[in-house]
């Protein structure tokens, strides 16, 4: 007897839930949501400031203070992503708010959380579809070229330049308008600073006699440290994660949660994986059970990932990257 994919995908449903609760019942502290919740939002913005603090007294260079924001804004990714799912302090607003506003605040360049809401519960119903606007904003379904690299690079640059390429006649002007909408205010502040800082340097870097006015050099001296602090930490988490992401969604020929999406957790991955919280591996286990929290999602993927692999969801197909991320039935 032929089992179907909606079969499969009970089965997995199943096991990656009785794993979760087997979790629980074991350590019943990450049953309060609330709690786990809250403790990792605090954890994550003290390793921020104290990061920040410590880069500002000079104990630690840039080079250092830039990756570990990353890191630790990428728990907040995970929070946020996990919020726009409510679940956390659904019925406390003003805190679900303030951890909503807090996050976007410390990852200055990413779409407004709220617009993003409406965005991804359409991704849920329509992924590896043209109509699936987050995944389509951060690459998924482009070419490799220089297209797609910018697009993962700065999602809001990205968009702009995609649109006026792409779009018909006045569409490259209401899409191009509607990306910085969606951005707007903290992503186009922090565009504007980020690539005068890199111009300015960058000029300098390269020799080129230019006179910079007084006001200007102090400008740049003062915004350095939110650069370095909060601005290039987000290009490297962004990049990282929107290269990930994009991969691991199909875009094209989809037909179920089964191959909605792939599990990337191949060890040559590691490096960016460590600035988007491990999202390659554990992201997947998400389309099959919606509501279980990031955490959760950890401590549950050895036997989530076995079970995926018994029935048929793909792991590290590099190939699909060759064919704009197109789920090909054969390939595997």
């Amino acid at each position: 007897m032929q089992v179907t994919d909606q079969q499969k995908i009970q089965t997995i449903r199943q096991v990656v839930r009785a794993e979760g609760n087997a979790i629980r019942e074991r350590y019943p502290i990450l049953a309060n949501k609330n709690l786990m919740g809250m403790s990792i939002f605090i954890f994550s913005v003290l390793g921020v400031v104290i990061t920040g603090y410590a880069y500002l007294q000079q104990w630690i260079p840039a080079y250092l203070c830039i990756p570990l924001v990353a890191i630790f804004t990428s728990l907040l990714h995970e929070l946020e992503h996990d919020l726009i799912h409510w679940m956390y302090f659904k019925k406390h607003k003003i805190i679900h708010h303030f951890m909503l506003l807090v996050g976007w605040i410390l990852r200055p360049g990413t779409i407004n959380p709220w617009v993003r809401r409406d965005l991804h519960f359409e991704h849920h119903k329509l992924s590896g579809t043209p109509d699936d606007i987050e995944e389509r904003g951060i690459g998924n379904g482009l070419k490799i070229g220089p297209l797609r690299f910018i697009v993962m690079l700065d999602t809001l640059v990205g968009g702009v330049i995609r649109a006026v390429i792409q779009k018909p006649g006045f569409e490259k002007v209401t899409s191009s308008v509607l990306t910085v909408l969606a951005h707007a205010p903290f992503p186009v502040i922090t565009v504007m600073i980020w690539y005068s800082f890199l111009g300015f340097h960058f000029a300098n870097w390269a020799g080129l006699d230019i006179q910079w006015e007084a006001s200007t050099i102090q400008w740049m001296q003062t915004v350095e440290p939110l650069v370095v602090i909060l601005i290039a930490p987000f290009y490297l988490r962004s990049f990282c994660l929107n290269l990930i992401s994009s991969n691991m969604h199909y875009y094209g020929n989809v037909t179920s949660v089964l191959n909605q999406t792939q599990v990337l957790n191949h060890p040559a991955l590691l490096p960016l994986q460590l600035f988007c919280f491990n999202f390659g591996a554990t992201h997947a286990i998400h389309h099959f059970v919606v509501a279980e929290p990031f955490y959760i999602r950890q401590l549950t993927a050895k036997k989530a990932h076995e079970v995926m692999r018994e029935n048929g969801v793909r792991f590290n197909d590099f190939e699909s990257m060759k064919h704009a991320n197109r789920y090909e039935p054969n390939s595997a």
